[in-house]
């Protein structure tokens, strides 16, 4: 009987099911879209129930793809974003929609904890305050929800909710908790300080699991939801981050990853943590002793996403024609346009920058010469300089990447690869697969015992199919309209301050 390992993704976007065998291979796949609901301005949310249907769905479109028994699998791992929550009550029902990490309503919760207690969570979490990190959540629903809150016994991340239904066990990874904004990552434990300064119940957190425990077995009637066997064991898991450092070959200190993905971030392997706040995420890795130091940006290939379903929304229906997709089209239009755009300027803050949530995204430079090829190639190049003044954080704390790959949604553009790398200046790798499910099958693996450690599996399963190399003019150029990039975002950023 042959072994399958299933990674599975609860993305920001939708849900990826990843089936390997031991060697890395990917014998079966599946993706399905979910919706975001914007009730209100700054607010993002999800309905749980859309992930565990989706969640069905994807497993079985996966297991016929690859026409796999579900005697064959003999492990799932989840992973998923990190600071997106969800609220539960005694009876384990969901209280109201998840909030997604894009969520930005929490700016006057974020202020508070500034002013009051910005020093203790900084000493206890190595991370300041955010708009997108779970505790202010917790706080604007004690304060506006106070029937919620009342009613709230339990909170979960998206991959433990999950797994909570997969398997009736109740528990996180300490990767996942460093995200909440109430877990000590020195100490590996929930922070009691932090919790008591303001009155949230420890009770109401999940219990610590290492992401490649196996947490229990899959119970009857998810079994029969996702056409596996009852029984069939369930590893804790991790964020999407970790698992696609692992799926990319990120395990050891220098190297790298540049990630287009609904957000976009460029983390980098480390042997000690580089604490900054508003800067730079210090998160535990997969590997003992390891952290990924992360910085990036709040939106990134939404962007192109938005720009597609805004402005090119005849391409949708054109390319079921001609079998191009809309992206293809537009990346296809975009190429035609020479490197700056002649003047178009995009900053990507459709969800706040980094290190200013009240930011706004913004084309600067418009003239009667741009056509929809200039404002494509500017989103492009927008988002990449983005993500290069995001590296400048992390080089500015003494971390540098000596092997960088690039991973993520946007990956399969071509352009796209070439622009990062040309803005960069930096040598770059795609890996063939290096999606988080993927990182997740593998993780299932390693807990399992079939391979010996994080080495051992992305020796056996991590390979790359392309190497980029920079051209020097085109970086030097583009150095250029960076410093313009960033000068017309510094003018903009007191504007959007104040009438945010």
């Amino acid at each position: 009987m042959s072994e399958n390992l299933v990674g599975v993704d609860i993305g920001s976007g939708g849900c990826k099911v990843v089936i390997i065998d031991p060697s890395g291979q990917i014998k079966g796949e599946a993706y399905q879209e979910w919706p975001t609901k914007y009730p209100q301005p700054g607010w993002s949310e999800q309905d749980p129930a859309d992930w565990e249907k989706a969640l069905g769905s994807t497993m079985r479109a996966a297991l016929i793809k690859g026409e796999i028994k579900s005697r064959e699998v003999v492990a799932i791992a989840l992973g998923s974003a990190t600071h997106s929550i969800v609220f539960l009550d005694g009876n384990d029902q969901v209280l109201r929609p998840a909030f997604l990490w894009t969520d930005k309503r929490t700016l006057r919760q974020v202020e508070w904890l500034k002013e009051t207690h910005g020093d203790l969570i900084f000493q206890e979490t190595l991370h300041a305050p955010n708009v997108n990190w779970s505790l202010p959540y917790l706080l604007w629903v004690r304060e506006n929800e106070p029937q919620i809150w009342a009613k709230t016994k339990r909170v979960a991340m998206p991959k433990d909710y999950i797994r909570f239904r997969l398997t009736g066990i109740w528990a996180t990874d300490p990767i996942d908790a460093v995200g909440t904004l109430m877990f000590n990552p020195v100490t590996r434990d929930w922070s009691q300080k932090i919790c008591n300064a303001l009155e949230i119940p420890l009770d109401i957190l999940p219990t610590l699991s290492p992401p490649k425990e196996i947490i229990g077995p899959l119970t009857k009637y998810p079994a029969d939801l996702l056409g596996l066997r009852e029984g069939t064991p369930v590893i804790t898991g991790t964020t999407d981050q970790a698992c696609e450092a692992l799926g990319s070959g990120a395990i050891s200190p220098g190297q790298g990853i540049v990630k287009l993905a609904t957000a976009g971030n460029v983390a980098v392997v480390t042997d000690a943590p580089h604490p900054d706040p508003l800067k730079v995420y210090a998160y535990l890795h997969i590997v003992p002793g390891q952290w990924y130091t992360l910085t990036g940006v709040t939106s990134c290939a939404v962007c192109y996403r938005w720009m597609r379903d805004t402005f090119f929304e005849d391409l949708e229906s054109e390319a079921i024609g001609n079998g191009a997709s809309a992206y293809e089209r537009m990346d296809s239009m975009a190429r035609e346009v020479e490197e700056g755009c002649e003047g178009l300027f995009f900053h990507p803050n459709l969800h706040g920058s980094f290190t200013s949530p009240r930011m706004k995204g913004d084309f600067i430079g418009i003239s009667f010469r741009h056509t929809r090829a200039h404002f494509a190639r500017s989103v492009l190049e927008g988002i990449a300089f983005s993500l290069y003044e995001a590296y400048e954080r992390l080089e500015a704390l003494g971390v540098n990447a000596d092997d960088l790959r690039i991973i993520g949604g946007g990956s399969k553009s071509l352009l796209w690869q070439q622009i990062i790398c040309d803005v960069f200046g930096r040598a770059i790798v795609v890996p063939t697969v290096a999606d988080s499910s993927f990182g997740a099958a593998i993780l299932a693996a390693m807990a399992m015992g079939i391979f010996r450690d994080a080495e051992d599996a992305v020796k056996q399963c991590v390979h790359y199919k392309r190497s980029l190399e920079p051209d020097r003019t085109r970086h030097e150029l583009y150095q250029q309209l960076y410093e313009c990039y960033r000068e017309s975002q510094a003018s903009l950023e007191p504007i959007y301050n104040k009438y945010s």
